[in-house]
C-alpha cells in the first residue's frame, strides 16, 4: 500500500507539488493578516517568539502587549452592521486556528518530497535512500505535525483563559513541544537538502528557473500591450477608490451588472485573441489581423504541432482578464468592510492562486482529461458543465430586485466573473473539438466588437450624445470605461502588429511625439473657465465692510431675540464642511437642510419666520463640501426675497438632485478627448472639468437653481440673507491656499493665500460652479486648473480637507468688527459664534491603537501625506480650542451607521461622484436619528421641544 502510494505520488509529482504550493499561498497569507499587531516588544518574530517561549513571566509580558494593540473596524453584514475592535489577542487566535491548515499543507510538501527522493536512484541497484528511510522520515514529519497540533490546542487554552481571566496553563505545555517540533523540521530539512545536493538538484533548480525567468520577461515584451491593459486594469481595481465606487454603483443596477459583465467578456477575448496577431505579425496580412484566420508561429516546430506554452500564456491573459475585476470587487468589499466567506484571504493572494491554478490546469492538460475520451472531445459534458455553471448566475440574476442590490450582493457579481473565467477556459481548450464551436471563426467577431467599442467610447467623447445615454441613470461608468479599454488594447496592439510588420516602432515614435508636444507646448487647455460681459463689473465689499453691514442689519432682530431669550445669546455660525466627493455634497445639503426645517418650525407663520441659515454668517469648505456649500448659496439665492420658501433641500426634496450621472463625463474625457488635446498640445474643445462643471449646472438647472450665476452678482446688492461662500483650493506652483470668496480679503488676515476673485480683473469673473470646481479638484480624476497664466490650482482637500483653517479666520474678522461695534451699541455683545463642523466619514471606520508596520523607503513619502491629514485635524481642533477659550458653541456632525429601513440593507458611503438612492437614505436617518448633536444646536435658538429618536 505505501509503496503505491509512493509510485502515485511519483507519477504526479509536479502537479501535486504545485497544488501544494498554491494552497501553502493561500493559507500562509492568512495566517499573516494583521500580524503586525502581536510583533511586539517581546515577540519580533510574531508568533514563533511566543511558541519557543518557556518562562510563564515572559508569557504575561506577550499576552499584556497583544491585549493593549487593536485596529477597528464597522462590519457589514445582511443582518447587521456592528464596530469590530481587533487585538493582537484576536490575532493570535485567527492565526492558531489558521495553523491548523497550514500544517496540513507543509506536511503534504515534506512528505512528497520525501517520496520523491526515495524514487530516486544513485545507481542502476540504489536508490539514494531506503525504503526504511522514507518510513522512518514520514513518521518524523508525523510527529512533528502531532506536536505542533497540541501545541496550538494548549495555545487556543491558554488565550481563551486569558481572555476569561481564568489560570492559564503552564508555557512549557507550549513552548517544549514547539521546540521539539521545530528540531525535527530543521532534521528533515537539512535531511532533504543533503540528498539534493548529492543528486545535483540545486543546479538543475537553477538552470530552471533561469530559463523560466527569461520565457517571463521574453513573454512579457512581446505581448507588453496585453500585460500593460491587465496591470492598468489591476492597478485601477485594487487601488483607486474612484473605480471601487463604480463596483458600488453598478451593484445597485440590473442592467449595469449585465453590461459589466459583456464588456469584461469583449476585453477578456481580446486579450486572449490578439497575442496571435502580435506573435506571428511577420506572416500574417492586415486583413488577416482583423479577420482571420490567425494563429502562433509555428514555424521552428513540427508540422500540425502547436506552441503550447504561448497558447497557454494566451488563456491565461484572457482568465485574468476575468479574475482581476472578481477579486477587485473583493477588494473593494474589504475596503468598505462588507462581510464575505473569504473575506481573510487578501484578494491578491486570491488573484495569484486562481492564475497558478489555471496554470496547472492547462499544464497537466486536466480538461482533456475530463472532458476527452480516447482523443475526442465527449460533447455532452461540455455542455453540461457549460449549463451547470451559467445555471448559478442565472438564478442569482434573477432575485428579488431589492436583495440584489445591496453592498453584500456584489460577492455574487465576483462569483460571476469566477464562473465567467472557467467557462472561458475549458471552451478556449476544447473549442477546436466541439463540432458546434469548431465552425466559429472567432477572429472577425472579435475585431469587430473591438471597433464596435471603440466607436462607442468615440462618441461618448461627444456630450450631446453621452448627456442622451447616461440621461435618467447614473449605473454605466465602468461599461463605458472597459469598452474604451477594449478599443485601445486593439489600437495600440495593432500599431505593434504593424510596427513589426514595417520594422519600425510606430508606438515608440507615438509615445515620443505626443510626450514631446505635451511639454513643449503652452495652450488654454484646463484653463479655469472664466465668465466676461461687457461692461461688468464685480465692485465686491471687504470683508470687514460686508460684516459691518451684515451685523447693522440684524441690530434689530438681534435685540427682539435677546428681549425673547434673555438667557441665551444671539448665535451666528460659522460653517466648514470637509471634502469627501458627492458624499460630502450630500451630507452637507442634508444636514443644513434639515437644521433649516428644524429652526423654521420654532417660529409660528408671519414677519418673524426664520430658518438655520439666516443665522449663518459664512460656508467654507473643501472638495465635495464646497460643492454643497455652493448649491446652499445658490438655492438661498433664488430664494433671497422670501427665504422661509427655500426648502430645496429638505432631506425628503434634495435627493432627486444626486440621482444623476456626474461623473461618466469626467472619466471619458479623461480617457478620450483630454488625452488627445494633452498629447497634442492643442485646445480644440472644453475639458473634463469644465464638462463637469456643465453636467451639474444643466442636472441643477432642472430643479431651479442656478450654477451659471458668478459670485460678483450673487452677494451683489446687500443679499445678506445668502451665507458667504469660502471655496478653498490649493496652489500646486507657490504651494499657497487659494480663496474664491464674493468679498475682498486682507493678506493680514489670511497670510500666504491666494485670492482667486481678487486676480480675476473686470470685466472677468468666476460662476459659482467653476468656483467650487476649483475646490475640487481631486487630483487625475479632474485636472489641474490654470488660471492667469501663473497659477495651477488642484483640490482643496490637498492640505486642509476640513476648511476649518479659512472658517477660524473669517470668525477673526467678524469678532473684530463686532467689537468695534460694541463701543457704538452694547446689543452686539448678545452674540455668540458657532463653529459647526461637517465631516462626512463613519467615525467608527477609522483604525486605532498599534500602527503597522512601515516599510522605512515609504517612510518620507507616507510622511508627507499624512501631513496634510495632521493639519486637517489641527485646524479642527484649533478651532474647538478656540471654542473652550472664548465661550464659543462648537458642534461637530458625522453620518452614523445606519440601516435603510424595511430592508437588510446596510450602505457603504462611498467616496467618488456617484451614489446610491441607499446610501443617500442612511445619510437621511443618520441627520434625524442623531438627536445629541441636532438638540445641542437648537437649543441655541431658545426653548424648544427636544427631538425624539
Amino acid at each position: 500500500m505505501f509503496r503505491r502510494l509512493q509510485n502515485w505520488v511519483n507519477r504526479h509529482f509536479s502537479s501535486i507539488f504545485s497544488l501544494l504550493l498554491m494552497a501553502l499561498l493561500v493559507i500562509g497569507s492568512m495566517t499573516l493578516k494583521d500580524n503586525y499587531l502581536i510583533v511586539t516588544k517581546y515577540t519580533p518574530s510574531g508568533i514563533i517568539n511566543w511558541e519557543i517561549n518557556t518562562s510563564n513571566a515572559r508569557r504575561d509580558s506577550i499576552l499584556k502587549e497583544w491585549q493593549a494593540g487593536f485596529k477597528k473596524n464597522q462590519i457589514y453584514t445582511r443582518e447587521t452592521t456592528y464596530p469590530e475592535t481587533v487585538t493582537g489577542i484576536e490575532t493570535a487566535v485567527f492565526r492558531n486556528n489558521a495553523d491548523y491548515s497550514f500544517i496540513g499543507v507543509y506536511v503534504g510538501i515534506l512528505l512528497i518530497l520525501i517520496f520523491r527522493i526515495g524514487s530516486q536512484k544513485a545507481n542502476r541497484r540504489r536508490r539514494v535512500i531506503s525504503q526504511r528511510t522514507v518510513i522512518t522520515l514520514s513518521s518524523v514529519v508525523l510527529l512533528a505535525a502531532l506536536l505542533d497540533v497540541f501545541e496550538n490546542i494548549m495555545t487556543n487554552r491558554t488565550l481563551q483563559h486569558f481572555k476569561l481571566k481564568l489560570p492559564l496553563p503552564d508555557t512549557l505545555l507550549i513552548g517544549l513541544p514547539a521546540c521539539i517540533k521545530y528540531l525535527l523540521l530543521a532534521f528533515i530539512a537539512c535531511k532533504l537538502l543533503y540528498e539534493g545536493f548529492k543528486l545535483g538538484k540545486p543546479r538543475f533548480w537553477l538552470e530552471y528557473t533561469t530559463a523560466w525567468i527569461g520565457r517571463l520577461l521574453t513573454y512579457s515584451w512581446r505581448f507588453r500591450i496585453v500585460l500593460i491593459t491587465l496591470l492598468v486594469f489591476f492597478l485601477g481595481l485594487f487601488i483607486s477608490a474612484q473605480i471601487q465606487d463604480m463596483l458600488l454603483s453598478i451593484n445597485t443596477s440590473r442592467w449595469a451588472s449585465f453590461y459589466f459583465l459583456v464588456a469584461i467578456t469583449l476585453l477578456a477575448l481580446m486579450c486572449w485573441h490578439l497575442p496571435k496577431a502580435i506573435d506571428n505579425s511577420i506572416k500574417i496580412s492586415y486583413k488577416c489581423f482583423f479577420m482571420g484566420p490567425i494563429d502562433f508561429d509555428t514555424s521552428r516546430l513540427p508540422a500540425g504541432s502547436r506552441p503550447s506554452l504561448k497558447v497557454d500564456t494566451a488563456r491565461l491573459f484572457g482568465a485574468a482578464a476575468f479574475l482581476i475585476p472578481a477579486t477587485g470587487i473583493l477588494q473593494t468589499m474589504n475596503a468598505y468592510q462588507i462581510d464575505y466567506l473569504l473575506k481573510d484571504v487578501p484578494p491578491l493572494i486570491l488573484l495569484l492562486a486562481s492564475i497558478i491554478f489555471y496554470k496547472i490546469i492547462l499544464r497537466y492538460k486536466w480538461i482533456d482529461k475530463l472532458f476527452k475520451s480516447q482523443g475526442k472531445v465527449v460533447v455532452w459534458r461540455f455542455w453540461v458543465s457549460m449549463a451547470a455553471l451559467i445555471l448559478p448566475m442565472i438564478i442569482w440574476g434573477s432575485i428579488d430586485g431589492k436583495r440584489n442590490r445591496e453592498p453584500h450582493f456584489l460577492a455574487y457579481l465576483s462569483l460571476d466573473l469566477f464562473f465567467l473565467s472557467a467557462m472561458f477556459v475549458i471552451t478556449t481548450a476544447l473549442r477546436t473539438g466541439i463540432p458546434g464551436i469548431r465552425k466559429w471563426h472567432a477572429a472577425p467577431w472579435i475585431s469587430f466588437c473591438g471597433v464596435i467599442a471603440l466607436l462607442f467610447f468615440v462618441l461618448c467623447n461627444f456630450p450631446p450624445f453621452l448627456n442622451e445615454l447616461t440621461s435618467g441613470n447614473r449605473y454605466y461608468t465602468m461599461p463605458i470605461v472597459l469598452c474604451a479599454a477594449a478599443g485601445y488594447l486593439l489600437f495600440f496592439s495593432f500599431l505593434l502588429f504593424a510596427g513589426k510588420k514595417t520594422g519600425f516602432s510606430l508606438i515608440t515614435f507615438l509615445l515620443m511625439f505626443t510626450l514631446y508636444r505635451s511639454i513643449s507646448t503652452i495652450t488654454a487647455y484646463h484653463e479655469a473657465y472664466v465668465q466676461r460681459e461687457n461692461g461688468y463689473h464685480k465692485s465686491l465689499d471687504s470683508l470687514d465692510r460686508y460684516t459691518e453691514n451684515w451685523l447693522k442689519s440684524r441690530k434689530q432682530e438681534i435685540k427682539d431675540f435677546a428681549a425673547r431669550n434673555p438667557d441665551k445669546p444671539y448665535p451666528v455660525f460659522f460653517v466648514n464642511a470637509y471634502g469627501g466627493g458627492l458624499r460630502a455634497t450630500v451630507w452637507t445639503t442634508m444636514v443644513i437642510g434639515t437644521l433649516d426645517s428644524l429652526v423654521k418650525d420654532r417660529y409660528p407663520a408671519g414677519p418673524n419666520t426664520r430658518d438655520f441659515q439666516h443665522y449663518v454668517f459664512s460656508y467654507s469648505g473643501a472638495s465635495g463640501g464646497t460643492i454643497g456649500l455652493s448649491l446652499l448659496s445658490n438655492a438661498r439665492y433664488q430664494h433671497r426675497q422670501n427665504p422661509v420658501k427655500d426648502t430645496v433641500f429638505y432631506p425628503v426634496n434634495s435627493l432627486a438632485i444626486y440621482r444623476n450621472d456626474y461623473l461618466t463625463s469626467n472619466i471619458v474625457a479623461l480617457l478620450g478627448r483630454d488625452m488627445i488635446a494633452s498629447s497634442l498640445g492643442i485646445a480644440p474643445w472644453a475639458d473634463r472639468a469644465r464638462l463637469m462643471e456643465e453636467d451639474w449646472e444643466r442636472h441643477t438647472h432642472a430643479r431651479h437653481l442656478d450654477m451659471k450665476v458668478t459670485l460678483g452678482r450673487m452677494w451683489k446688492g446687500g443679499n445678506y440673507e445668502v451665507p458667504l461662500l469660502f471655496a478653498n483650493t490649493f496652489d500646486v506652483d507657490s504651494g499657497k491656499k487659494g480663496i474664491s470668496a464674493p468679498v475682498l480679503l486682507d493678506s493680514l488676515d489670511f497670510p500666504s493665500t491666494i485670492f482667486l476673485e481678487q486676480e480675476i480683473e473686470d470685466p472677468g469673473d468666476l460662476r459659482l460652479s467653476t468656483a467650487a470646481f476649483l475646490s475640487a479638484r481631486f487630483p487625475y480624476v479632474s485636472p489641474t486648473a490654470k488660471l492667469n497664466g501663473k497659477h495651477h490650482f488642484t483640490d482643496g482637500g490637498t492640505w486642509d480637507n476640513s476648511g476649518a483653517e479659512t472658517s477660524l479666520g473669517v470668525l477673526t474678522v467678524f469678532e473684530r468688527v463686532r467689537a468695534k461695534l460694541i463701543k457704538e451699541d452694547p446689543i452686539f455683545n448678545h452674540i455668540q459664534p458657532q463653529f459647526l463642523s461637517l465631516p462626512n466619514s463613519v467615525q467608527q471606520t477609522e483604525d486605532a491603537g498599534k500602527p503597522g508596520n512601515l516599510f522605512e523607503p515609504l517612510a518620507p513619502p507616507v510622511g508627507i501625506l499624512n501631513s496634510r491629514v495632521g493639519y486637517m485635524k489641527k485646524s479642527e481642533d484649533w478651532n474647538y480650542s478656540m471654542s473652550r477659550i472664548k465661550h464659543y458653541g462648537f458642534y461637530l456632525f458625522r453620518p452614523t451607521a445606519e440601516r435603510v429601513p424595511n430592508t437588510h440593507i446596510w450602505p457603504v458611503l462611498p467616496l467618488g461622484w456617484q451614489i446610491s438612492d441607499y446610501a443617500m437614505t442612511r445619510m437621511r436617518l443618520s441627520v434625524l436619528r442623531d438627536s445629541v448633536t441636532i438638540n445641542k444646536v437648537m437649543e441655541r435658538f431658545g426653548t424648544a421641544e427636544k427631538i425624539k429618536r
